[in-house]
């Protein structure tokens, strides 16, 4: 353990005093600061978890993430039993990561369409900052209805939805066809 004199405390005290004081004065600057830019733009909210919720892409991706959990705990009963404690905590280590990087995958997309989705309404509109609903106690415009709509219309990002939908118009074409030649 390392002993410091009664002079070396003091000296180090008063330099995390220093600190203190200076990161509170500059915390208050900053605020003060962005409070006045705040006060002279538009200002707009919109309720993130709602977006997360409502987006089209979320219930196939948390489908998609159900059934790759369940492949893990299914290859973790196949092969726990032939392992030692170490290696089945490697393994649950191992697919751990899998599943963050798997969860990360799936996410992504919608965050990415969401922020682009927010970034347009805002734009359209002339707002100049966009805060999460949760962290606004009064003010700012809501757009989160205008940017549900949005996301909406564009559908699920996920997946493929060119491939997907050419092969329902032509699945649609080759029905219409067929009915025809009858």
């Amino acid at each position: 353990m390392i002993n410091f004199e009664k002079k070396q405390v003091k000296i180090i005290s008063v330099i995390m005093a220093a600190v203190f004081v200076f990161s509170i004065v500059a915390l208050g600057v900053s605020q003060y600061q962005s409070g006045v830019a705040a006060s002279s733009s538009n200002v707009g909210i919109v309720d993130y978890s709602k977006l997360i919720a409502e987006h089209p892409g979320m219930q196939p991706a948390r489908e998609k993430y159900e059934a790759a959990a369940k492949q893990v705990q299914e290859d973790f009963q196949n092969q726990a039993a032939n392992m030692t404690p170490e290696q089945q905590q490697q393994f649950i280590e191992q697919k751990q990561k899998e599943m963050q990087d798997k969860q990360k995958e799936l996410i992504d997309p919608i965050r990415n369409s969401i922020e682009e989705q927010v970034k347009a309404v805002a734009d359209s509109r002339g707002i100049n900052v966009v805060l999460d609903k949760n962290n606004v106690l009064y003010g700012g415009q809501d757009i989160t209805q205008d940017v549900l709509t949005k996301i909406q219309a564009q559908g699920d990002v996920t997946t493929d939805n060119t491939n997907s939908s050419d092969a329902t118009s032509a699945e649609a074409t080759d029905t219409t066809n067929s009915s025809g030649q009858n």
